[in-house]
């Protein structure tokens, strides 16, 4: 059913994912496109005497060790694999919008995304999902990192229909 499976990988998510993505290259033996988005955006919302260029190039460094790390474990489970890091520009995209391009790009038939954090402060950050889903006529998948045991429907994966409009 899928042929080529893209998988967004974040700090956070990165194990829980890709152990979502592996399974589902094996299931359908599908080839895995891992995508690590580092989005400087948030660093504007310090002060206005930081060394922004400093900032930026200690996120692109931490960057490359995620991907580093998404590289390690794809060729440990011997699946076919690539992995991508995108570094969004300072304004006008979205780290959805970047996810989708790359969808359209690599012509993924599946997205597969970490599910949302809940820290407190969360309406501040962008709902992925929401703008994948947006911006992309593909399936999405949203990998549970953890089982709520009041509700039976997260025990697994979460699909979401995304018969959306292409934006």
């Amino acid at each position: 059913m899928f042929t080529k499976i893209l998988v967004a990988v974040s700090t956070g998510s990165a194990d829980t994912v890709l152990t979502s993505a592996i399974e589902a290259a094996r299931k359908y033996d599908a080839q895995i496109v891992a995508l690590h988005v580092v989005d400087p955006t948030p660093c504007y919302l310090g002060a206005a005497d930081c060394n922004f260029d400093l900032i930026v190039e200690a996120m692109t460094a931490h960057g490359r060790k995620v991907v580093t790390h998404v590289r390690n474990v794809l060729d440990n489970q011997a699946r076919t694999a690539e992995v991508r890091m995108v570094t969004l520009p300072m304004s006008g995209m979205t780290i959805g919008r970047a996810i989708a391009i790359v969808a359209d790009e690599t012509a993924a038939d599946l997205i597969l995304l970490g599910e949302r954090s809940s820290f407190p402060w969360r309406w501040l950050s962008e709902d992925v999902a929401s703008e994948v889903v947006r911006c992309s006529g593909r399936p999405i998948q949203v990998a549970a990192d953890r089982i709520n045991s009041r509700s039976a429907h997260r025990a697994g994966s979460h699909w979401a229909d995304a018969s959306t409009i292409r934006i």
